[in-house]
């Protein structure tokens, strides 16, 4: 397939959004996912809406063997821009975390989206041209209790990006990391959060398709670090003016009473 965009975790949320900001622009899309009938009911919805071919891929990249049956999947395709956006949260405290759930974490946040990007990136240069969009977090700013691996393999990423993009400056190849806040998706319920999404007020729940909309605004001004949202902007300033040991108490007694409302 020519003139595609991989992003990888389209089953719903930002992944979905980007998916079908993408097909509005007139690009064909190569989308991943678990849920076999979800994602293939976005394709369907996405082809008959854009006019534009969409292949699935279903396959989980928290595997070894799943980023290797993506990678033969895409061998004949000309990928234009690739969005990692692929990932998850985990709910325990971190000495509660099973081995396999490490592992997973640590394989999809961290070797794939290292391993994909490679790979892409092999395909771009050649072309002299190319967008590596990675989707990290506003936890990459501000690691919290109970969501250690998440913001620790988040804070990879945009470390990883910053570093690609000095490494590519003298190419055609463009490079953003996305750091969103609270994004109104399933991805809380999926880590087994309990959470109350809010609409208004600080640290509201954004909607996917306004991120991406300020995301690929950041990314025509050629910001490399997008932060879309006052409250993730707001959290990142914080973390990085703050002195450390204020830092960790206004975490730790946000992190207490946040606890403490959801086990009333």
């Amino acid at each position: 397939m020519k003139h595609a965009v991989l992003i990888t975790g389209a089953t719903s949320g930002l992944g979905l959004a980007y998916a079908k900001e993408y097909a509005k622009r007139g690009y064909n899309l190569i989308i991943t996912g678990r849920r076999e009938n979800k994602i293939i009911e976005n394709a369907n919805y996405i082809e008959n809406t854009y006019s534009v071919k969409v292949k699935v891929v279903i396959v989980d990249l928290a595997k070894e063997e799943g980023l290797n049956l993506l990678l033969n999947e895409i061998k004949e395709d000309e990928i234009e821009v690739l969005v990692n956006n692929a990932g998850f949260g985990l709910k325990p405290v971190f000495s509660e975390v099973p081995k396999e759930d490490i592992d997973r974490i640590m394989f999809l946040q961290i070797n794939a989206v290292v391993l994909l990007t490679q790979n892409i990136l092999k395909q771009m240069l050649p072309r002299h041209k190319g967008t590596i969009i990675n989707i990290s977090s506003d936890g990459a700013f501000a690691v919290m209790p109970r969501n250690i691996l998440y913001s620790s393999t988040k804070l990879f990423i945009l470390n990883f990006t910053e570093g690609l993009y000095m490494e590519l400056i003298d190419t055609a190849i463009h490079v953003q990391v996305v750091c969103p806040g609270f994004i109104d998706s399933d991805f809380h319920e999926s880590a087994g959060m309990n959470v109350v999404k809010k609409k208004n007020g600080f640290m509201k729940f954004m909607d996917p398709q306004e991120i991406v909309r300020l995301a690929m605004k950041d990314l025509k001004k050629g910001r490399v670090v997008s932060v879309p949202g006052l409250e993730a902007k707001t959290i990142r300033f914080i973390a990085a003016f703050l002195p450390r040991k204020i830092f960790y108490n206004i975490i730790i007694d946000f992190t207490r009473k946040r606890n403490s409302k959801l086990n009333r």
